[in-house]
């Protein structure tokens, strides 16, 4: 598992993160919620190892991640920040095949073996036919498509994932999630990532975690978390939920 172990994290004496005790599974989807400055982002990043804990640790399959080479984590654990890095002449092709960096270097030569990860991570995302297709040139939902096909090269256990529907209209938000949902599934990837549409949150993610000015307030399936005091809790604002047909609740603003 990956586990938080009294994970916390200051700023010239601001503490943006409380202690925060947490295992994230694999296979399974986390939802990181809550309202702007909450510490979602700062507690991904941690995870990720981005950023240094204050106190506490991180540990990756009960070994402390500062253990861990930068390398060896990559090859375990894959983040994809909310603001991703220019992509001026780089092909899809390219910038999924960063994703073997872990594995053999940023200069070493890609291997048949490497190419045939990269080919198959492009398929699983449906994005091959944008091989040869310049990043800049894609669309919005198709350049994410991209980046996570990058992240599914490095062939790693977990994928953390911030705030990746921003900049995506509903229909690439349903696409993104249906497509990450099935690939935790079929990949036993364990997949944390920030959102902030609860209602997609519980339609496609198994667990919520949600927080609040840099605590960690409230954890559980989605039918324990989506309830009306859980969500005054979380959002400070009376809410109503309901089911939709398809079974997993709905959140409106009263």
């Amino acid at each position: 598992m990956l586990r938080a172990e009294n994970l916390s994290f200051c700023v010239d004496g601001k503490e943006l993160l409380k202690p925060i005790n947490y295992a994230f599974e694999p296979g399974k989807i986390y939802a990181l919620v809550g309202h702007n400055g909450s510490g979602k982002s700062t507690l991904l990043k941690l995870l990720a190892q981005q950023q240094k804990p204050t106190a506490g640790q991180i540990t990756l399959f009960d070994r402390p991640a500062k253990e861990w080479s930068n390398k060896r984590f990559a090859k375990n654990v894959a983040y994809l920040p909310q603001h991703l890095s220019p992509t001026d002449s780089l092909s899809s092709q390219d910038l999924v095949s960063f994703g073997r960096y872990p594995w053999h270097g940023l200069l070493g030569r890609l291997t048949q073996e490497d190419k045939d990860i990269v080919e198959e991570a492009m398929i699983k995302t449906d994005t091959l036919r944008y091989a040869d297709r310049l990043v800049d040139s894609l669309s919005g939902g198709e350049r994410q498509r991209v980046w996570l096909a990058m992240l599914l090269a490095q062939k790693t256990k977990y994928l953390l994932l911030d705030e990746p529907l921003s900049a995506l209209d509903i229909a690439h938000q349903m696409e993104m999630l249906s497509l990450i949902k099935s690939l935790s599934r079929d990949m036993n990837l364990g997949v944390v990532i920030v959102i902030h549409d609860i209602n997609m949150a519980a339609r496609f993610c198994d667990h919520i975690v949600a927080m609040h000015s840099g605590s960690l307030i409230t954890d559980g399936g989605v039918n324990d978390v989506l309830t009306v005091q859980s969500l005054k809790h979380i959002y400070g604002i009376d809410m109503h939920v309901s089911t939709h047909p398809l079974g997993y609740p709905v959140a409106v603003p009263c």
